[in-house]
């Protein structure tokens, strides 16, 4: 039988309405769903011993007849046993399984089937161990091949997708090409029916190996195909140039109490640049935590004010978004700026106004992409955290500008290793911020234990004594029943015991807006003591008297997640210091501690995140096609420059892929919705 792409999973054989609905947890909804439903791993189950070769602790596959076979329920614990004797050509074994009643009508005397499972003793008899078993009077699917194990949930094991998978693959065979001819010639690329027959069902370790190399190709060519379509015709709509005078960075730089470092004035001179060409900048800020973004993308937006322009800047927390609008006001105050807040639950901005022209810079959440937002002529926008917002909603604030491009501008402090930003940052130029500010010190990190707790106390004591603050992390707001991570709720009982003294608050993500505003204000004058709060102030808040941050349950933190908590202190001349702490005793969480203690360069530790926990430990599920990574990796940097190579080289053969209307559809539909 063949199947649409577009059909739903009910309409196939063995799914009727409830298991659909199983399906539906797993993400698979169609066929096209369950065609990219790779599996997790592959057990190569193909090789044939000797039933008298077995020794105990090996896995074995054989295929061997039943020559006996005999079912009884055993008094002890009153388990259902099945014991049986098979045998092949080589000699005899016994076999036993356990609680598999079922077995009763499915295994025969007198018939050759598979088995795979491990030799060990039962009744002091050399035994296969409740194999896995399948009749060997056809292909098998379960035993006797390589064997695909997928991810699973209640009701839908592998074996029943296999069974699934089969049903599939006269659709799967017959699977049109998407990729351009000459590519796949090019690269030697196996052809897709093919590639997703062998991911499903291999014929053999290099038919795996050539499948996977297929299929990751072609999940790394869409992306890249998508950032250089972008990067192509971001510009080609007309844009406004924001010319700046020559003395201009000279009178931003006598506005400001601190001098730039070298980085940040030739980051500045690369943005003007780009801001005063006809096409439309797409540029990339990156810098370690602490290194000062935000001065820069200031001078930005003064420039593109004193041309006449709007500004919006995009934050991805209300409470990221707050700060923004705090430390920035002030700044814009001085070069006459109006500046207005503008969040989900926060509206301090009249929207008439900015429709208006009235307001010059817009400083919110994904508020801003609402519809009854309305710009008068926005020319500049600048995301910050740009991985946590989809492609789809820049396009849509790119869209407030109307018929013309504005210039972009992405801020990122996330550590992003080399792969990674080739592979989902390749549509935009960057300029990097190398240097921390002068005067800092090193964040001195240590691991917290209960052993250390007295000075743990000894310190915090000491630093709120001289008038600095502290942060103390938990993974939770609510109490874990099960007493294995901290939260908000446990931790406010026990710091209040520890620092009887102390003026403690809580932040975290159910709080009110104008009420985490006024918290962060009075934690930076100094009426709070202590912060207690959850991942929330992970990015960019900026207390420069805070000196130390104490991470509860850190085993539950990625490394770059762990790496921009430690960069909420250590934001002035004073000594900081950063304490991990974990219940954890395996030796693969003290290893990736110690990693983090002792590594203090963020793209290190972004990569050994990368490797630990993939991309999700970077980029957030409203990434839309940027995470549908489902077999390409993101650490095969030989591929990723491969695919980046071939998409450049379609792009410029043909710009807007007039000749590759379906490629261009593929696009549009995954990455680019809001697209022209």
């Amino acid at each position: 039988m063949f199947f649409l792409l577009t059909e739903p999973i009910s309409h196939l054989p063995g799914i009727g309405p409830s298991l659909a609905l199983k399906w539906q947890k797993l993400g698979v909804l169609t066929v096209g769903d369950l065609l990219s439903y790779y599996p997790r791993k592959w057990e190569d189950l193909s090789t044939l011993s000797p039933l008298t070769a077995a020794q105990a602790g090996q896995k074995i596959t054989a295929k061997a007849t039943i020559l006996a076979i005999s079912h009884f329920r055993s008094p002890y614990k009153k388990m259902f046993i099945t014991n049986a004797v098979i045998q092949d050509k080589s000699g005899s074994l016994r076999v036993v399984w356990f609680n598999q009643p079922y077995l009763r009508t499915t295994l025969k005397k007198d018939e050759e089937y598979y088995f795979s499972g491990n030799i060990g003793s039962y009744q002091g008899h050399l035994t296969l161990m409740s194999p896995v078993f399948e009749k060997a009077d056809h292909s098998p699917l379960h035993a006797g091949r390589i064997v695909p194990i997928y991810p699973e949930t209640v009701g839908i094991s592998s074996k029943i997708i296999r069974r699934v998978m089969k049903t599939l693959l006269n659709t799967i065979r017959h699977q049109p090409e998407i990729l351009p001819e000459n590519i796949i010639k090019e690269y030697r690329l196996v052809p897709l029916a093919a590639a997703l027959e062998n991911i499903h069902f291999p014929a053999s370790e290099i038919e795996l190996k050539h499948a996977r190399q297929r299929l990751g190709f072609d999940e790394l060519f869409f992306i890249q195909l998508s950032l250089a379509f972008i990067k192509q015709n971001w510009g080609k709509l007309p844009s406004q140039p924001m010319p700046v005078p020559p003395d201009f960075l000279a009178n931003f730089q006598s506005h400001l109490s601190f001098i730039l470092t070298a980085a940040q004035t030739k980051a500045i001179h690369e943005i003007l640049n780009g801001l005063s060409a006809d096409q439309a900048t797409n540029r990339l800020l990156l810098g370690d935590v602490g290194s000062g973004k935000t001065v820069v993308a200031a001078a930005a937006i003064v420039a593109a004010v004193k041309n006449g322009y709007q500004v919006a800047l995009m934050a991805p927390t209300e409470v990221l978004a707050m700060q923004h609008y705090q430390n920035l006001k002030s700044l814009m105050d001085k070069f006459g700026v109006t500046t207005t807040l503008l969040t989900g639950s926060t509206k301090l901005a009249d929207h008439s106004e900015i429709a208006s022209g009235q307001i010059d810079l817009v400083i919110g959440t994904h508020a801003l992409i609402q519809k009854q937002v309305a710009f008068k002529n926005l020319n500049l926008v600048i995301v910050d955290e740009q991985h946590r917002f989809g492609v789809a909603q820049r396009y849509q604030l790119k869209n407030k500008a109307g018929a013309t491009t504005p210039h972009f501008i992405s801020l990122s402090a996330t550590p992003i290793p080399r792969t990674v930003f080739l592979s989902l940052f390749s549509d935009l130029d960057v300029s990097i911020l190398t240097e921390i500010p002068a005067g800092r010190l090193p964040i001195i990190t240590r691991l917290a234990t209960a052993n250390n707790l007295e000075k743990i106390q000894v310190l915090i004591n000491k630093e709120i004594l001289a008038g600095h603050k502290i942060f103390v992390i938990t993974p939770l707001i609510e109490e874990d029943t099960k007493a294995e991570r901290a939260s908000i709720a446990s931790e406010t009982q026990n710091l209040a015991k520890l620092f009887p003294q102390a003026r403690i608050a809580t932040l975290h993500g159910r709080i009110p807006a104008e009420e985490k505003l006024q918290i962060m204000q009075d934690f930076k004058e100094g009426n709070i003591n202590i912060l207690l709060a959850t991942s929330v102030i992970e990015v960019g808040i900026d207390v420069p008297k805070a000196t130390v941050i104490w991470i509860k349950n850190a085993e539950w933190f990625g490394l770059a997640q762990l790496h921009q908590l430690r960069g909420r202190v250590g934001r002035s001349n004073l000594q900081s210091y950063c304490l991990v702490e974990t219940k954890m005793e395996d030796l693969e969480t003290l290893d990736r501690l110690k990693a983090f203690i002792k590594i203090r360069d963020g793209n290190e530790l972004a990569k050994i995140d990368l490797a630990l926990r993939g991309p999700g430990a970077f980029f957030d599920t409203q990434q839309s096609g940027f995470l549908r990574l489902k077999i390409a990796n993101l650490l095969d940097e030989k591929l990723i420059k491969t695919t980046h190579q071939a998409a450049r080289d379609l792009i410029q053969a043909d710009p807007f892929l007039k000749n590759h209307p379906e490629l261009k559809q593929k696009i549009q539909l995954n990455i680019l919705p809001h697209s022209e």
